[in-house]
């Protein structure tokens, strides 16, 4: 099959711009990635992980002839960029389709327009990631399952079709949407859950320097679900930045929302307490399990397990023998008689699935927590 790019221009060698790019080179989407970065040792572990097939040292070189430009920078450096590719368009092919990675919609899209590049530009969110940064934690699986928003304008029907059959061989989920709507959904979904684990953490970290007591008990259930306050700060510090117009008002909501459980727990009503803490997990058990959505995933089981030594030895060695990666093991920390509790988790719901197979074969009580 003939790929649909025969060259491929990457602006910025990171974590999900090299995925984007092995993905597509997987599926045989582009014949060739050029890439460019301001950071030479970014281009040069791209080269080595075969992110790119050569780099270029000035933009110009990157674009010429370039049928596919991505841009996979941070939003306040993409805005700046979308100048410099405008000016040098016309090195690239007539045809160009111009795209970007941002998890911000609205300033990237009206950049766009403003440079003239509203009939070659389509903005483009893959929602995945991970904790990890740099182009060495690149994955072409990474997109796998994944949502990926696109926010089209309406004259760009063919640029829309081609690259979003692209994406679903890369096997994405496409969503067209609005690049105001986007924003205001991943405020609520992404962009304030970062916030609020961040802060939970914060008030942890202030207790625990008076008590040491805080840090060891938060190693087991509070450190999962503050999972993303280990992203990375300078990321989310621009991201939070280019979207203050929807997190602020979403903020204003939450604080709402907690002054009005306080005033359910101090006056005990037990009636509404039930019903919110049902309501929200009625909600949350209903969200599909098997995608990967704003935040990463995480597939994650608990084994019940004896307490005796080498055991949490034994079931990585029969994981590993049945080439299952583990991502993460832990304890939990409740126990009755002489069973425990080991927390299993995994990157790739196929791991997840197999190692449940394998582990029920042998005779190990499983507590799935897809």
């Amino acid at each position: 099959m003939d790929s649909q790019f025969s060259r491929m221009c990457l602006i910025g060698c990171g974590l999900i711009g090299g995925s984007l790019s092995l993905a597509l080179q997987k599926t045989g989407a582009v014949a060739r990635v050029i890439g460019y970065d301001a950071n030479p040792e970014a281009l040069r572990a791209a080269r080595e992980r075969g992110v790119i097939n050569e780099a270029a040292d000035r933009l110009e070189d990157a674009l010429r002839h370039a049928d596919l430009i991505v841009l996979a920078a941070p939003s306040p450096v993409v805005l700046d960029l979308l100048p410099l590719v405008q000016k040098n368009i016309h090195l690239a092919a007539r045809d160009v389709l111009i795209t970007d990675v941002c998890s911000t919609k609205s300033s990237v899209v009206d950049r766009a327009k403003q440079c003239g590049l509203h009939a070659q530009f389509l903005g483009g969110h893959p929602m995945a990631g991970s904790e990890k940064s740099g182009v060495y934690a690149a994955d072409a699986l990474l997109l796998e399952n994944a949502v990926y928003v696109l926010t089209p304008e309406s004259t760009q029907e063919v640029q829309v079709r081609v690259f979003s059959d692209v994406l679903k061989r890369a096997g994405c989920r496409v969503r067209f949407m609005d690049a105001v709507d986007h924003d205001r959904v991943v405020a609520a979904i992404s962009h304030v859950p970062h916030l609020i684990a961040s802060t939970l953490v914060s008030q942890v970290k202030d207790l625990a320097d008076r008590h040491a007591a805080y840090a060891e008990l938060a190693a087991g259930g509070f450190r999962d679900i503050t999972r993303i306050a280990s992203a990375d700060p300078a990321l989310w510090r621009d991201i939070t930045l280019e979207n203050r117009a929807e997190i602020l008002p979403m903020l204003d909501d939450f604080i709402a929302r907690v002054n009005a459980l306080k005033a359910l727990l101090s006056s005990s009503d037990k009636a509404h307490l039930h019903h919110f803490f049902d309501d929200a997990r009625t909600f949350r058990d209903a969200l599909p399990a098997r995608s990967t959505g704003a935040i990463r995933a995480v597939f994650a089981m608990t084994v019940s397990v004896p307490d005796e030594p080498g055991m949490i030895g034994r079931i990585a060695m029969l994981l590993g023998n049945h080439h299952i990666s583990i991502r993460n093991i832990g304890i939990l920390e409740s126990r009755e008689e002489d069973l425990g509790q080991l927390l299993l988790q995994f990157d790739k719901i196929h791991f997840h699935d197999d190692a449940l197979s394998v582990l029920q074969r042998e005779g190990y009580q499983i507590i799935d927590r897809v």
